[in-house]
């Protein structure tokens, strides 16, 4: 038997060629020219932003949104990459609109009660909830004070859950177009609102009633000092912030934002007469102004602020702060001295943030 036929080894080349080969048996033959290293990768079909954004649950939904470039704070509710003047998109508006408000209703209710009955239960009971709980609500004693501020105050948490859950926006957006507040521009406004208020206040105090403070006032001083700031805080955050957003995605306008705001605002202070309605509204007017040509709410908050501050710690101090708690008329003076009061803080904080040129549009975003 030969050795080419031996069994396990391979015949042996004894010509000295190299061994050829028959395409489509043993080597690939033509299909040398496409091996994968030569293979050009697929081009990804890609998708519009306006498309990633408007379907929920989609793998490329950025995780946050944020406002078209150069929106002023009343129109900066809608997303860069929407259409503003999608119909979606305003309808949108008018039922948030409606859930907000009727958040502000229920949120304060159940907060306002339920400090006050921590009041009541403190107290071991006195007589029928239903007449502790009218007697605190005139402010006549701590824990209507506390129950009606606090539950302003909750506002700021509903506006945080709409925001973060419903428009999947940080709530920074909410206090500036820079975002976040400005805290040095936030102190000097108050500041400024401080001197304003302040001189006006002293007039006030001078031509007052004088000094006849009520039962347990350093009590009531110190609470209000606390509670006062969310108060403000959280009626700003609702009616200059995020209700003014919603009311300009509904219509792109700045100036039917700040109308529509201030008349809801005013409205929602209950029964009053027109020329008190009218103070408010103005207020709100104003509020709104500033909102829109510093780019934030820190004017606003501050003046708001110093203001509440001001007025429950003179009611306090001269004794009526039943009858402001009551206020259901004012005299058109009080409304012309107010809206000067108003204006002229307003005109501070606005040079300030010239002189501080804190943005007023939102940046456009910088791209790596």
């Amino acid at each position: 038997m030969s050795r080419s036929g031996a069994p396990g080894k391979k015949p042996q080349n004894t010509t000295g060629k190299k061994p050829t080969s028959t395409p489509g048996k043993n080597t690939p033959g033509k299909q040398l020219a496409t091996t994968p290293s030569t293979i050009r990768p697929r081009k990804q079909p890609t998708t519009p932003p306006a498309q990633q954004r408007s379907v929920l649950g989609s793998a490329n939904l950025p995780k946050w949104n944020r406002p078209i470039p150069n929106s002023t704070y009343p129109v900066s509710l809608v997303h860069d990459g929407e259409d503003p003047n999608q119909g979606s998109i305003r309808f949108m508006g008018g039922v948030m609109v409606v859930m907000v408000l009727f958040a502000y209703f229920l949120f304060a209710s159940i907060v306002n009660t339920g400090v006050i009955y921590l009041g009541y239960m403190k107290n071991s009971r006195p007589g029928v909830f239903s007449d502790f709980f009218n007697h605190a609500t005139s402010h006549s004693t701590i824990w209507g004070v506390m129950g009606s501020h606090l539950g302003l105050a909750s506002l700021i948490l509903v506006v945080w859950l709409y925001v973060r859950f419903i428009h999947r926006r940080r709530f920074e957006w909410v206090f500036s177009v820079s975002p976040g507040i400005r805290w040095r521009y936030a102190i000097v406004c108050l500041g400024v609102a401080l001197i304003v208020v302040g001189a006006v206040a002293s007039y006030y105090w001078m031509s007052g009633p004088g000094l006849n403070p009520i039962p347990s006032y350093g009590t009531y001083l110190a609470v209000i000092l606390v509670t006062v700031p969310l108060q403000a805080l959280g009626e700003e955050i609702l009616f200059r912030g995020y209700l003014m957003q919603l009311f300009g995605s509904i219509v792109r306008n700045e100036w039917f934002a700040i109308v529509a705001t201030a008349l809801v605002f005013a409205v929602f202070h209950g029964t009053q007469n027109p020329w008190l309605f009218g103070s408010r509204f103005v207020f709100g007017m104003i509020a709104g102004i500033l909102v829109w040509r510093t780019g934030g709410l820190e004017a606003a908050v501050a003046i708001h602020i110093i203001n509440n501050l001001v007025v429950f710690a003179m009611s306090i101090l001269n004794g009526t702060l039943v009858q402001v708690r009551s206020l259901v008329a004012a005299p058109w003076t009080q409304t012309l001295s107010d809206t000067v009061m108003f204006a002229v803080c307003a005109l501070g904080c606005w040079l300030v943030a010239l002189k501080m040129r804190v943005p007023i549009c939102v940046r456009t975003p910088q791209r790596h």
